[in-house]
């Protein structure tokens, strides 16, 4: 297909989406250089285009007009649903902005330069956000056989914050590739639960287990309204010479049937040789813990804070979809930090 089909192409799509979704899309494709702008522009398309049903020619008499306005209204109303129901997602996707990551990122290019990786899953919604709470921390019991963390210093990063800042900042090390500093993440399908505030409550309890495990422990922020870069989150763990960072987030997903438990780790560094693996353990301890399937562990270069980290082991944990009803239901039980903390403390402890 010509580079001026797809252009066009391309222009169908974004012309559904807001004033402001548009300029940021197309801001974001001048900061790109000519080759991965239309790469970006193709991939885009093959995710997102739907092709448009051709209607029939109208036949002669008034029972042909009839037919045929009946049809155009069927279509409109089809598409108006179509649109309205995936109008959230739609633009989540582009306030997150990972360089238009759909439900399977784009293949990874010789020189690195593109984002790359399987699932990026935080599309967050227009819901209004109140003004949360900060959590209380209280105490957390251990497990008879938790591990002894004596010595370990870890980072633990509450995916999101309140408020989202969508100035740009350097996604990928040594590129052009750049995504918004800080997002507010997704929001529960059934319980309306907020993604931010979810990750910090989970890493207040986390904190508290690990602390009782025996390790220090430091949080990227304690209060959810903040305004802290996904660069600077991962400069904490390098300042404080971490031996782990954890990342902590509950996604959502444009196929509401996506489940489970998934962990990503950075394609560069350090550990790029052997993060991959430990990543699947990560991954298939807390899906056992806490009751989803583990969908394993993925390398990629898609999350700012990861490829900024990656002279640390760390692992950025999707606990679970909040676009899913039944991951919506765990994540929201009270049990279920509990058990991710035991998971996760016995994991480091391995």
């Amino acid at each position: 297909m010509s580079q001026q089909d797809e252009l066009s192409k391309f222009k169908q799509i974004i012309s559904k989406l807001p004033e402001d979704k548009r300029k940021f899309l197309y801001k974001r494709l001048q900061s790109l250089p000519p080759d991965e702008r239309e790469n970006y522009i193709a991939e885009f398309n093959k995710k997102y285009y739907i092709e448009e049903k051709k209607e029939k020619e109208p036949k002669n008499g008034v029972q042909s007009i009839v037919l045929g306005i009946l049809i155009a209204l069927f279509v409109v109303g089809v598409c108006y649903f179509i649109y309205a129901f995936n109008k959230p997602a739609l633009d989540s996707k582009f306030n997150e902005m990972f360089g238009m990551p759909p439900s399977e990122t784009f293949d990874t290019t010789p020189d690195g330069s593109n984002i790359a990786g399987e699932e990026p899953m935080h599309f967050p919604t227009e819901t209004p956000t109140p003004v949360p709470a900060t959590p209380t921390p209280t105490p957390v019991p251990l497990a008879d056989d938790h591990p002894d963390l004596t010595g370990l210093v870890i980072v633990i990063d509450p995916g999101h914050q309140q408020e989202a800042d969508t100035e740009l900042e350097e996604s990928i090390p040594g590129t052009t590739a750049e995504k918004e500093r800080a997002t507010s993440g997704a929001v529960g399908v059934n319980s309306g639960a907020k993604e931010y505030e979810l990750t910090l409550e989970y890493a207040m309890v986390l904190k508290s287990y690990l602390e009782g495990c025996g390790a220090e422990v430091i949080l990227t922020r304690t209060e959810n309204d903040v305004d802290i870069s996904n660069i600077e989150r991962a400069q904490i763990a390098i300042d404080n010479n971490a031996d782990y960072f954890i990342r902590i987030h509950a996604d959502a997903a444009p196929d509401s049937e996506i489940s489970g438990v998934k962990v990503y780790v950075p394609s560069t560094g350090s550990y790029s040789s052997s993060i991959a693996s430990s990543g699947e353990d990560l991954a298939d301890a807390v899906a056992d813990a806490i009751g989803l399937p583990s969908l394993g562990s993925v390398q990629s270069n898609m999350y700012t804070g990861l490829n900024h980290a990656d002279s640390i082991k760390s692992y950025q944990i999707v606990v679970g979809y909040l676009s899913n009803s039944d991951d919506d239901s765990v994540l929201n039980r009270v049990d279920t930090p509990y058990s991710f903390a035991v998971a996760v403390a016995n994991f480091l402890g391995e």
